[in-house]
């Protein structure tokens, strides 16, 4: 158990990491692309005011002191009349297209053959004037581009180098963290085990006192309430003895294939005269012949734990209970379904939790039995889900 806790917290610390770095990087570079097309929008409106005219060192264009000019602009405009005959061009400013490749491109834009305002590194704008003329600019932002690139790659890369060394941290400091813990929790099933086998031997000798009491003084219901309060404490010392051992990390249960079929055919079969003797119409129902690989003592376990768990708290006015085994596309499918009585104030939210015990419920019981149902579907790669519907409670434990 502490080992999955481990694993949940590096895992949820990671994914916050990544999340944080992701967002912050991303910003970051987000902003900085959104500059670099607004600073190429700004450069299309000066070329577009600016038009072909070349201005001088030292002058300021339209006359404005301060205002910016597209002199280190890489950049080109083409004039055309109505009737698409280019007028004038200006390409003196681009280095990376020839002069014919310049008016093909601003024509292509002014017959909407290209459109979007993008065009490889370049970027683009049509402007169509009042006497009917129109305005093709186009800017070349490659080295804005390429500096986007070479910013966008070391951001990413220190992130990445960033986010490996927080990986190994949290790491480390998990197992600082979890390390009194995980000893605690070490002792804890240590104390249980030893206890559990320490209870044992008085357990049997009660068992063998009550026998020779019962052979002097004959039954009574004083020996009676002993032999049920020695079966009960028995039955609680093996359930927290198979609990612990299945929650140990190096806990060794050897898997094979078997019948799952047949062992569940045959779990039912034993109890249905129990479910009878209590007035329970009980069924059990599987089609197909089903293989599985697991442990099959701890499946049969699993299966009496769960019909045990029905034949004890089924209720209502017809009692009912059923279990059915499916398999579908190699998904297998347990389903235990009982009745309640109407008073039975069970929450199927919590009932899978250890030691919980419904408020209503009168009868007998360790409040660990779904525990280590779901401790051995967990062995499995299986989950278990409760829900409750009505006056019906279901369990469905799944297995891939």
């Amino acid at each position: 158990m502490i080992k999955k806790l481990k694993g949940k917290f590096i895992l949820v610390s990671l994914l916050s990491v990544f999340f944080v770095l992701f967002l912050t990087v991303g910003a970051i570079n987000v902003i900085n692309y959104v500059n670099v097309e607004s600073q190429a929008g700004d450069a299309l409106k000066l070329v577009l005011e600016q038009g072909g005219q070349e201005i001088g060192p030292g002058q300021q264009p339209g006359g404005e002191p301060g205002r910016a000019d597209v002199r280190q602009e890489h950049y080109f405009i083409v004039s055309f009349a109505s009737n698409g005959t280019v007028t004038s061009s200006n390409t003196r400013h681009m280095f990376t297209y020839s002069e014919a490749e310049c008016i093909d491109l601003a024509s292509k834009v002014f017959r909407n053959e290209l459109s979007g305002g993008k065009y490889g590194t370049l970027r683009f704008v049509k402007q169509t004037k009042q006497l009917g003329s129109t305005d093709v600019a186009f800017v070349d932002i490659k080295e804005r581009l390429d500096s986007f690139h070479s910013f966008l790659g070391v951001s990413s890369g220190i992130s990445l180098g960033a986010y490996a060394v927080m990986a190994g941290l949290v790491i480390l400091a998990s197992n600082l963290v979890f390390r009194p813990s995980e000893e605690a929790y070490k002792k804890q099933k240590r104390f249980i085990t030893n206890a559990s086998h320490e209870l044992k031997t008085p357990l049997t000798v009660i068992s063998a006192d009550m026998d020779i009491v019962e052979m002097d003084a004959g039954k009574s219901e004083w020996t009676e309430s002993v032999r049920d309060q020695v079966k009960r404490l028995t039955e609680m010392t093996n359930q927290l003895v198979t609990l612990s051992k299945l929650e140990e990390e190096d806990a060794s249960f050897p898997f094979e294939d078997f019948p799952l079929d047949e062992v569940c055919k045959g779990i039912s079969e034993a109890f249905a005269p129990l479910f009878a003797k209590e007035g329970i119409e009980f069924s059990y129902n599987c089609l197909n012949k089903i293989t599985m690989h697991g442990n099959k003592r701890l499946m049969e376990q699993l299966v009496s734990s769960m019909l045990d768990n029905s034949l004890k708290y089924t209720g209502g006015d017809k009692k009912s209970s059923y279990f059915t085994l499916t398999e579908t596309k190699g998904r297998i499918e347990m389903r235990f379904s009982n009745t309640l009585d109407k008073e039975d104030e069970v929450d199927a939210s919590q009932i899978l939790d250890r030691f919980y015990r419904s408020p209503s419920n009168k009868k007998e019981g360790s409040g660990v039995g779904l525990s280590i149902v779901s401790e051995i579907a967990s062995l499995h790669k299986g989950k278990v889900k409760a829900e409750k519907s009505g006056n019906t409670l279901s369990f469905l434990i799944t297995f891939r």
